[in-house]
């Protein structure tokens, strides 16, 4: 998001609820330990990973 120059967007409300339940623990992924979008991914081995979550573009395994 440097790239772009996102970076320097004014984080919404919504932006600053995730980070402080992030902070305070909250994890909607349940503990997962891979996460990768799979539209360009180019990992082999991802495929071989059972997901059981998607948010947004990323999907979540164990």
């Amino acid at each position: 998001v440097v790239k772009n120059g996102t970076i320097h967007t004014e984080p919404t409300s919504s932006t600053y609820r995730a980070a402080q339940e992030a902070l305070y623990g909250s994890d909607p992924t349940n503990n997962a330990i891979y996460f990768w979008n799979p539209d360009i991914s180019t990992c082999s081995w991802i495929n071989t990973l059972n997901p059981y979550l998607r948010i947004g573009n990323h999907v979540f395994a164990k």
